[in-house]
């Protein structure tokens, strides 16, 4: 029997389609993102050892079509960009900036300010390329949050949005390191607090409160499902870095 009009492949012609699109490594990463979804386990085991890897093979333009497709996403991106517009920045670092989504959204409400962002996925920054080629420009930079290569102080906001969560706890810390480097004023952060196969889960704010530095505002973010573990904060870097 033909399969129904509209409804998606299945696995084997997908498999074979992410095959022939882009080798036998990615179709296997794949394959295992498919079969290992209620082992989170071992996901994390046979996936996510190497963060970089993951999303190098997730990245691109699979991720772009799955996140575009997410009205919360945009609406969460949204409101970020217009929580961040409010401290009128004069430059911002964005580090892990994906396909490019906040940038965009920082771009319409800060026509002028400098936009500089990081990535370590070759594949998300090609697809941030073609997305942000629509008017929304920014420097985009191949390279790891753990060692940023900037000098001190030179950017007036550093930004993570949903980065550190998926480091383990000594890369996390490194990425943290290196945002109070390279800050001046605010570093700002979208993170969730809870863990899973690829999310080891922080609770940022309490970072820099144990640290002495003072947080502009902490809370959820109010399109997140769960306010529990949705966290956003903006951290005041001119006290105590």
């Amino acid at each position: 029997m033909d399969s129904i009009v509209g409804s998606p492949p299945v696995v084997p012609v997908r498999a074979w389609r992410a095959l022939r699109s882009r080798g036998v490594e990615y179709a296997w990463h794949k394959v295992l993102r498919r079969s290992l979804g209620n082992r989170p386990a071992w996901k994390r085991r046979f996936l996510y050892a190497d963060p970089r890897k993951y999303w190098t093979l997730r990245g691109g333009d699979d991720y772009f079509r799955e996140q575009e497709g997410q009205e919360a996403r945009s609406l969460r991106a949204e409101w970020i960009a217009e929580r961040l517009a409010a401290y009128r920045p004069t430059s911002i670092l964005e580090v892990g900036c994906g396909y490019g989504k906040l940038l965009a959204a920082l771009r319409s409400r800060l026509i002028d300010v400098p936009l500089v962002a990081v990535d370590f996925s070759p594949t998300q920054l090609e697809r941030a390329e073609g997305f942000l080629r629509r008017g929304h420009d920014a420097l985009l930079i191949l390279s790891r949050g753990e060692r940023l290569p900037f000098p001190d102080r030179c950017f007036d906001m550093v930004v993570t949005s949903a980065v550190i969560m998926h480091n383990p706890p000594e890369a996390a810390g490194r990425i943290r390191r290196e945002l109070i480097r390279v800050g001046r004023r605010f570093a700002a952060h979208n993170e969730e607090t809870d863990s899973s196969y690829n999310r080891y889960g922080y609770d940022t704010a309490g970072w820099y409160r144990a640290r002495g530095l003072i947080l502009a505002e902490s809370g959820p973010i109010p399109m997140d499902a769960d306010p529990r573990t949705s966290q956003f904060c903006v951290a005041l870097l001119d006290h105590g870095a």
